[in-house]
């Protein structure tokens, strides 16, 4: 589309908007800068003052952080002691029955203790202890790499009897046991720590019981990383015995030399203490207690670590400046006031954060400063189902291809001035200089197909795109603010409606008409009621087996004050949006059971998903039905079309329904939803398969198809069928060769006051019975009642 020089002026004086003076933003400008260095240094003082606080607050936080993960460090390793010590007490027990043993006993019985005990390095057992530390006999076992060892009871003696002069020269009682210090296991050459515990006879000494146990056992349960993360933590005993990781070893195996140096002249109690230290210039804080086996827990922490915690805080203290300043900016009353208009401006510029497109209310403020404009709505086809089927993803990336596309074509096309909005959903729109009704259309179909010019692929899927166009071009009487926008809207509803592609609204069909239309019937509906005009009407159902009327669909017509029916078409619509269709059903209901209370023909009447969700209408009914007996005769027919929500509360009523005989019909089926949930749902009995399969049953194959679908469903779940708008001879033999149950329509009867009961004998010949009869024969005009 191109664009003559008048319309280039008329685009470039669309692009014009109300715009704030250069003076006015110079003063803003001003202001802020102004604002910003009155408080500045303000705002730098208080910084300070909270950034001290904080530092202070967080480093008091943050040391006692490291205390208490220092002291649950301390309590594990005492916990696992005090919890060897009592399993070791027990060990005792065994003292005289190791004596009484031999040595191979002896050696057995400690080399079960030691498999049963994987943190246990070795054990032994000797007795006959004389006064110089000399055992009579023993055996004793340790661990190796390659397995469980045992040896004399001599082996390494003379390390071990170091431990023994503190049993063997005083008194002693049960329970009594002694922690040796750390030292090299004289068999295995690892590093340990023992229990020796004495084997008593009264008081008397008689041997001595010793578990060896792994120093590794106890730093595994201790973890740097719990303290602060470049923190060191090891076990010591002094003289140089010290236990800590091999990767601490490795990087700081001086540091702790030193460490253990400074504190090996400070006295460490059982309860945590601090002290600060530093070696080679590095400050460190140092964490120290004695644990329940005399072995000191030592923690370093570098005090560099300790000040990382501190420097975000450091480094935020410009970032809280400016953002205090823009803060200040925001409270300035006196300016706020200056830059009210352009900030209502911004404030209706909103964008689309999707597709970064003006939104609706952009749209809206430029239709009020301009309304001699085109204006285009696009609403996407199936975009719900889509969204709903491929998921949010899907969904938004359709629209950002959309906004793409429309974008592209309108610059292609230069369409100068003219803007892409996305409104809210799946709705976009243009905003285009005013051009001509006629010409509108052929741009609406080169939009059309720009959108539907090549799928979109989105996980391997195809997906076809295509849209429901409007336009609303001004005509000779100047709208009201935001009317092109409505009649726009109405445009696009009406292209709905009628199934089309696009619609022009170019104000030769004002929107009064339609208003007019809803005001006349709703008060000839209104007097119909209050006249008792509303009547029900029937349309019989031929059974295709047996060639006879057995059934009435009854359907609600409204007569004037002449006795003329209107189309229940001009009515019901109308009735829905005054709230009164459910008052139809009710008197549906009433008229139809009094009809046929003493008939035995079945008859079926309509019930929308609307008509099932009102407790109290459900309520009349089936009191109805037990005040009249027709139960076994009504068949409730449900639009498949509606979408229920609430299953619960429909199969209530379908279930007390079916209590009294009531059968349940899908009407429709083929159309809307097409939900076959409905199937498994309601217990349906009938399936009433929709006049738009039917219409064409002779001529469309992809409907046969369909048809021969439906009904091959119905029969694997035992269920009749109906073909609604069965309309001639060749329709009819079609729906025979498909196998379908009953047929309505207007070869069969239309509606009417009274029942159609005879069926002509052309009729009979149209079903199971006479089928032999041909085509040809069968376009004999056929004679109703």
């Amino acid at each position: 589309m191109t664009f003559g020089s008048s319309n280039r002026a008329k685009a470039r004086l669309l692009a014009r908007r109300p715009r704030a003076t250069a003076p006015l933003k110079q003063s803003i400008i001003w202001g802020l800068l102004s604002l910003v260095g009155l408080f500045l240094v303000g705002l730098w003082v208080i910084s300070r003052l909270n950034l001290e606080y904080s530092q202070r607050t967080l480093a008091e936080f943050h040391q006692r952080q490291i205390e208490v993960a220092f002291t649950n460090s301390l309590d594990r390793v005492n916990s696992r002691l005090q919890q060897i010590e009592q399993d070791s007490l027990r060990l005792v027990r065994i003292g005289q029955r190791l004596k009484a043993s031999s040595t191979p006993g002896q050696q057995t019985e400690l080399m079960q203790m030691l498999l049963e005990r994987s943190e246990l390095a070795g054990a032994g057992f000797w007795y006959g202890v004389s006064s110089d530390g000399v055992p009579g006999g023993g055996a004793q076992v340790y661990r190796m790499e390659d397995g469980a060892q045992t040896a004399s009871a001599q082996a390494g003696l003379e390390l071990r009897k170091e431990h023994w002069e503190p049993l063997l020269t005083e008194n002693v009682s049960p329970p009594r046991y002694w922690w040796t210090p750390m030292y090299t296991h004289p068999l295995s050459g690892e590093p340990v720590i023992s229990l020796v515990m004495p084997v008593l006879e009264g008081s008397r000494v008689v041997g001595v019981l010793s578990t060896d146990w792994q120093l590794q056992s106890l730093l595994a349960l201790l973890n740097s990383a719990d303290i602060a993360s470049g923190a060191r933590i090891w076990l010591s005993s002094g003289h140089d015995r010290r236990q800590a990781t091999p990767l601490d070893e490795a990087q700081a195996g001086a540091i702790l030399d030193q460490v253990e140096q400074y504190l090996m002249f400070e006295t460490a109690g059982a309860a945590m203490q601090h002290d600060s230290y530093r070696i080679a210039g590095q400050p460190l804080e140092l964490y120290y207690a004695t644990t329940r086996a005399g072995l000191r827990l030592t923690a370093a922490v570098p005090r560099d670590e300790m000040s990382a915690v501190l420097l975000p805080l450091q480094k935020n203290s410009n970032r809280i400046l400016l953002l205090g300043g823009l803060a200040i900016l925001l409270l300035s009353a006196p300016i706020l006031f200056k830059v009210t208009a352009p900030l209502r401006e911004l404030k209706a510029s909103y964008t689309d954060e999707l597709t970064g497109l003006p939104n609706r209310a952009r749209l809206l403020q430029e239709l009020h400063y301009e309304s001699g404009v085109t204006l285009i709505l696009v609403n996407l086809d199936r975009f719900r189902e889509i969204n709903g089927l491929f998921g949010d993803a899907c969904g938004d990336y359709i629209l950002k291809e959309v906004a793409l596309r429309l974008e592209g074509y309108i610059s292609s096309m230069e369409w100068h001035g003219t803007r892409l909005y996305r409104l809210s959903g799946d709705e976009f729109a243009i905003q285009a200089p005013r051009r001509k009704p006629e010409l509108i259309e052929a741009e609406l179909e080169a939009l059309l197909r720009c959108l539907r010019q090549a799928p979109v692929f989105w996980q391997n899927h195809q997906i076809n795109l295509s849209a429901t166009l409007s336009a609303a071009v001004p005509w000779y009487d100047a709208p009201r603010q935001h009317s092109l926008f409505i009649h726009a809207k109405e445009a696009l509803r009406e292209a709905r409606q009628q199934g089309l592609h696009y619609r022009v609204y170019d104000g030769s069909q004002p929107l009064e008409q339609q208003f007019e239309h809803n005001q006349i019937w709703a008060g000839k509906l209104r007097e119909a009621l209050d006249s008792e005009r509303l009547v029900a009407w029937y349309q019989p159902i031929l059974n295709n087996t047996t060639g006879r009327i057995d059934k009435y669909e009854c359907l609600v017509r409204m007569l004037d004050a002449e006795g003329n029916p209107a189309s229940p078409g001009h009515f019901l619509g109308v009735a829905g949006k005054l709230r009164l269709d459910r008052h139809i059903t009710r008197i549906m209901v009433e008229r139809c059971f009094a009809r046929f209370q003493d008939s035995p023909l079945q008859f079926s009447i309509n019930l929308a998903y609307g008509d099932l969700q009102d407790i109290e209408l459900t309520g009349f009914i089936l009191e109805k039905l037990d005040e009249t007996g027709v139960g076994p005769r009504v068949i409730f027919e449900i639009l498949e079309s509606d979408s229920i929500d609430n299953y619960d509360q429909v199969k209530e009523f379908v279930d007390q329904a079916k209590q009294r005989g009531c059968r349940i019909a899908i009407d429709d089926f083929g159309t809307g939803y097409s939900n076959f949930e409905h199937l498994l749902q309601l217990q349906v009995d009938l399936i009433k398969i929709d006049a738009s399969l039917i219409r064409n049953l002779d001529s469309d194959t992809n409907a046969r198809r369909v048809t021969r679908g439906i009904v091959g469903l119905a029969r694997s779940m035992k269920i009749e069928t109906v073909a609604e708008f069965v309309h001639s001879p060749e329709i009819q033999m079609e729906v025979l060769r498909l196998g379908i149950s009953f047929s309505q329509g207007a070869l069969i009867g239309m509606p009417s006051s009274e029942l159609m009961v005879s069926v002509p004998k052309e009729l009979v010949q149209q079903t199971y019975c006479g089928r032999s009869t041909s085509v040809q024969q069968l376009r004999a005009p056929v004679t109703r009642r």
